[in-house]
């Protein structure tokens, strides 16, 4: 059976606020102006940042901030 310790459930729950929140909020760097998402790349319509890379780093950011706080560095 899978353990979820808190640093792990915390990470979840913030992962999910801020995916809803970026969603709704619709940055013009991440979608077009019709709402849908914009692609990878560096052609005119397509963004550096695209949704699953940003949630991706703040996924990642959040749980090793979580460690660091916990005083376990590696």
């Amino acid at each position: 059976m899978i353990q979820l310790n808190d640093n792990l459930k915390i990470s979840i729950i913030g992962v999910l606020l801020s995916s809803y929140i970026l969603y709704d909020q619709k940055p013009d760097i991440m979608f077009h102006k019709n709402g849908t998402f914009k692609q990878f790349g560096l052609k005119q319509e397509e963004t550096l940042l695209p949704f699953f890379l940003v949630i991706t780093i703040i996924s990642f950011t959040l749980y090793y901030g979580l460690l660091l706080k916990e005083g376990r560095y590696v």
